[in-house]
């Protein structure tokens, strides 16, 4: 870089002296001094301006063009390897090699099965049966007619009918008989209990007696039973009065006069039947011959006479004949249907 000399200037008081002439020299003199000046500097700065891109092009790496002299483009960015300079569409990221293994989510807990379906075999009634591996089932809280009763083959073939496809049973208890009281559901998810009353094949004829066993069955009952009462549905309707319907038969007494005034005094009270939830131990005498201890009327004894199984039960069909009870409530086979103390009333 030339920087010209500059000329020093002797310090002193101006003489007036001097011609117009000379100062106009001088001052022409100073002012060529001063432009020489300007010009080198403006030279010296373009200088360090130019000086200062080549050498960012050098750290760059890249030639150095005749544009050099304007802005300085930026540099292209070097990326690791491995990584591209836009996301691929759909790609998933790789997650960092530290990373823990994610667990797969826990599988959801597998629902109960459900019980497997038991067939029904042949034979019974409309409230009670066996299944093929020979346990007896009795539905909780209803009962249907039996056989010989009105009513009675309607609710058997009914009841046949519906366990054709299989059922699934809950037992609650067992009754004095050895049977599984239970509620009992169908195939197809309906509750055989509830749908024999609501449709009228089965009477209320023990529900208050024995409620306490399964109170959440019994509320549904009574549901049941009100509306087909009130429609009169099946055995409401054609049994009306009758011994399927639960009602009590009791014979009034016959009305007794009195001598004095000729007045009709009212009957007593016929007395209430005896029903007993707990088997009653027989008082009656030893079988003779084939006729069973437990029955007034000589009736046979099937099998062990128990009452339990239809090998050992029988039915007013199979006697065909009305039957009188020793004491109420010891009927082995069931056939006292309203406590009276007499059994199969329909052939009478």
């Amino acid at each position: 870089m030339r920087f010209a000399p500059v000329a020093a200037c002797a310090v002193g008081p101006s003489r007036s002296t001097s011609s117009p002439f000379a100062v106009g020299r001088r001052a022409s003199r100073d002012g060529k001094n001063f432009m020489r000046t300007s010009v080198t500097i403006a030279g010296g700065l373009a200088s360090l301006v130019l000086f200062g891109s080549l050498a960012s092009c050098a750290e760059a790496g890249r030639p150095v063009t005749g544009t050099d002299a304007g802005p300085v483009a930026s540099a292209p960015i070097d990326l690791p390897a491995g990584l591209d300079a836009e996301p691929t569409t759909g790609a998933s990221p790789e997650p960092p090699p530290d990373a823990e293994p994610v667990p797969p989510p826990a599988p959801s807990p597998a629902a109960p099965a459900a019980a497997a379906l038991l067939q029904a075999a042949s034979g019974g009634d409309g409230d009670s049966w066996k299944d093929t591996a020979g346990k007896e089932y009795r539905l909780g809280l209803v009962n249907a007619p039996e056989t010989g009763e009105c009513y009675g083959s309607v609710a058997t073939a009914k009841r046949k009918e519906l366990t054709a496809g299989g059922f699934r049973a809950e037992i609650y208890t067992v009754d004095r008989y050895g049977r599984s009281v239970a509620l009992v559901t169908l195939a197809d998810g309906r509750n055989l209990n509830i749908f024999l009353a609501r449709s009228g094949f089965a009477n209320d004829k023990f529900l208050e007696q024995f409620r306490s066993e399964n109170r959440s069955l019994a509320a549904q009952l009574d549901e049941a039973f009100a509306a087909a009462k009130a429609e009169r549905a099946g055995l409401w309707g054609a049994c009306a009065g009758s011994t399927a319907t639960g009602a009590v038969a009791a014979t009034a007494p016959a009305p007794v006069r009195s001598s004095a005034t000729g007045a009709v005094a009212p009957p007593a009270p016929a007395p209430a039947p005896v029903r007993s939830s707990a088997p009653v131990r027989s008082t009656a005498p030893a079988a003779t011959g084939n006729c069973h201890p437990d029955y007034s009327t000589c009736i046979p004894v099937k099998g062990t006479g128990s009452g339990s199984g239809e090998v050992n039960d029988l039915d007013c069909p199979d006697i065909g004949k009305v039957v009188q009870l020793r004491q109420v409530g010891v009927d082995p086979y069931r056939l006292d249907r309203n406590s009276d103390g007499v059994g199969c009333e329909s052939y009478a």
